[in-house]
């Protein structure tokens, strides 16, 4: 049984649920540790003060905010407490809204709702009524020492907590769409005729990490001493012409052979 992060009540008008909240991800990514080449001991990092040149303790290290360069205000625990969020076992929500008014850019990290005992017809009741009318809510979460924007929306057969980055923490796209470049209304056609083609159904268990999978193989092979053969990918032809590009990815397409809409991608990126 999974171990809950968060144990607090869901609260809106004068209806409060109890619930906790559980990891919903994990990460697969492999990581790899510093060896010294001549030994291949560990290496150690250390803090090391330039000024005084020697290696500091611990319990040496103060915390400093650079306002300017080499300007540095010093905060300690005290003025940290001072500014900490109160604890809190109240996900509160503000509103509810549509679903499709939340960009996905603002998702941060995702967890399961769970229903605490005794509340179980509660919580179903308002997954239920917010699936069935496209809803989600917008809330605020104390969490570890840490006040949280949230979305509880539903998903994955019950309800999701996502906490959500602030407005602020967007950067600025610098990268539009132009809204000079002329596009042929014959272009755009076969375009649309193109993502029609390739159009299926989202499937995530056909996706698997392939890098994850080469660097366990490799791994694999270096532990037990055997040498692993790399097949390099077979390079497709380059198509500088937009319209040949796009009116022969539309008839492979409709043949029914596989046409990497990376690969598209690129050939339209170059014909341009």
């Amino acid at each position: 049984m999974a171990t809950s992060v968060w144990t607090g009540t869901i609260s809106f008008g004068l209806v409060s649920i109890p619930v906790k909240l559980y990891t919903a991800t994990t990460s697969h990514d492999i990581s790899f540790n510093l060896l010294h080449k001549d030994c291949q001991g560990r290496i150690n990092l250390q803090n090391y003060c330039p000024q005084c040149e020697r290696v500091v303790e611990r319990s040496e290290l103060i915390k400093g905010y650079q306002y300017e360069k080499n300007q540095y205000a010093i905060i300690n625990d005290e003025d940290l407490k001072s500014v900490k969020p109160e604890s809190s076992s109240m996900l509160d929500i503000v509103k509810f809204i549509d679903i499709a008014e939340v960009d996905p850019i603002y998702f941060e990290r995702t967890y399961y709702v769970g229903a605490d005992k005794g509340s179980e017809k509660a919580f179903t009741l308002l997954a239920k009524a917010m699936e069935m009318m496209g809803k989600a809510a917008v809330g605020r979460l104390v969490m570890r020492n840490h006040e949280y924007l949230v979305l509880i929306r539903p998903g994955m057969e019950g309800l999701l907590v996502q906490t959500m980055l602030y407005a602020d923490e967007i950067r600025e796209n610098e990268f539009k769409l132009s809204k000079d470049l002329e596009v042929r209304p014959k272009e755009l056609d076969l375009a649309k005729q193109l993502v029609d083609s390739l159009s299926e159904s989202f499937d995530i268990e056909e996706f698997k990490n392939d890098y994850v999978a080469k660097v366990e193989e490799m791994l694999e092979a270096k532990i037990h001493g055997r040498k692993l053969t790399v097949v390099k990918p077979t390079q497709k032809p380059k198509v500088l012409d937009l319209m040949e590009a796009l009116q022969k990815s539309v008839q492979i397409a409709r043949a029914g052979k596989p046409v990497a809409v990376a690969d598209d991608r690129k050939k339209l990126r170059k014909a341009r």
